[in-house]
């Protein structure tokens, strides 16, 4: 009865990531949701599967380790999506390895795929809910003709003369599957990921900066409705082979009574 509850949460934790994944098939750079199943059955055995499957992982503070033989390792699918053409200057796409970094409204240090900025009033660069891209860059409200190079320098035409804005460093992790997911397509650093690491685009280890465009989910829809299909009949099945146990007790405790 024990493993049957606790498979059937298993398989609704796998229902909610894979309905997440198809709920955001159009939301640029955003990255599908992966969860794994093992049965581990000691201390050892359930260490070694923690390092193999990276991430943020039962065992810690804040995600206590299950007291039961059914590990669950959830991870990111950092596999690159595809590009997708918009013709406006400030929408940026990585092709490769990176993540763009933004302050959060609570001050917070984030990490995104999805390069989907402009300015606000003050003419910052923010992103599409007005969270500040960093380092932080201004755009000047006289500037014309902005354009976005693969090493993430800003350009534009003032008094018409091409003139350098700023420059969209990327950052990176030794294990990007540490990386706690906080909503809003958004990922914050975690003792799991070590600290992050800036670069300049279009460098060693960096991916290249794409500008006019944006990165799509990299969701499969079809591989993703599928899933789904096959965790939700597994559901069912589980749930009627409980309540046959469940029926089973009864009928035992009746006779024994």
């Amino acid at each position: 009865m024990k493993v049957s509850a606790e498979y059937l949460q298993t398989l609704q934790n796998r229902i909610e990531i894979i309905g997440n994944n198809i709920a955001n098939v159009n939301t640029p750079g955003f990255k599908e949701g992966l969860l794994f199943i093992e049965e581990t059955y000691n201390a050892q055995e359930r260490s070694n599967t923690k390092a193999f499957f990276g991430g943020v992982v039962p065992g810690s503070e804040e995600f206590p380790t299950l007291e039961s033989n059914l590990y669950v390792g959830q991870r990111i699918d950092f596999r690159q999506g595809p590009l997708v053409e918009t013709d406006l200057p400030l929408d940026i796409a990585i092709y490769g390895e990176g993540f763009f970094q933004v302050k959060t409204p609570d001050e917070q240090i984030a990490y995104t795929r999805a390069g989907s900025f402009k300015t606000d009033e003050s003419g910052s660069l923010v992103t599409n809910s007005g969270m500040l891209v960093q380092p932080y860059t201004e755009i000047p409200s006289n500037v014309s003709g902005i354009s976005v190079k693969s090493d993430g320098t800003i350009r534009g035409i003032i008094d018409e003369e091409v003139t350098d804005l700023g420059k969209i460093s990327l950052y990176k992790f030794e294990n990007p599957h540490g990386l706690e997911q906080i909503g809003g397509n958004l990922f914050l650093a975690t003792p799991a990921t070590g600290e992050a690491i800036m670069g300049d685009a279009d460098s060693e280890g960096f991916g290249t900066i794409m500008g006019g465009m944006l990165e799509r989910s990299n969701t499969d829809i079809v591989n993703a409705m599928t899933k789904l299909i096959e965790a939700q009949r597994a559901y069912q099945f589980d749930l009627r082979v409980a309540k046959d146990q469940d029926e089973m007790m009864v009928q035992a405790i009746q006779m024994r009574g």
